[in-house]
């Protein structure tokens, strides 16, 4: 199935583009897409995705279709093909 992913934040710019279409499997869920993601672009993008340990970043903030989805139920929620996922790290700053 094919969906869109988009960049936000410090995660644009270390990615390099504002979003992208990916092919990913059916019957995915988020968690695994955004596991997919962190070993596929590049090694900087990696920690706002996951922890050192490999777990989803808790202060990531997902939105599918524009509905918020916390790293905590990001198991438990299906993608589905023509799906938009935005990644929103957090801003900091001052």
């Amino acid at each position: 199935m094919r969906l869109r992913v988009q960049y936000t934040a410090q995660l644009r710019t270390v990615v390099g583009r504002t979003e992208e279409e990916i092919e990913f499997p059916e019957g995915s869920n988020l968690a695994e897409l955004l596991v997919h993601l962190a070993s596929e672009l590049r090694r900087e993008a990696a920690p706002f995705l996951l922890t050192a340990g490999g777990e989803l970043q808790p202060s990531l903030l997902v939105a599918l279709n524009h509905g918020a989805v916390s790293s905590c139920n990001a198991r438990a929620v299906l993608v589905n093909a023509g799906d938009v996922v935005t990644l929103l790290p957090p801003i900091a700053g001052g």
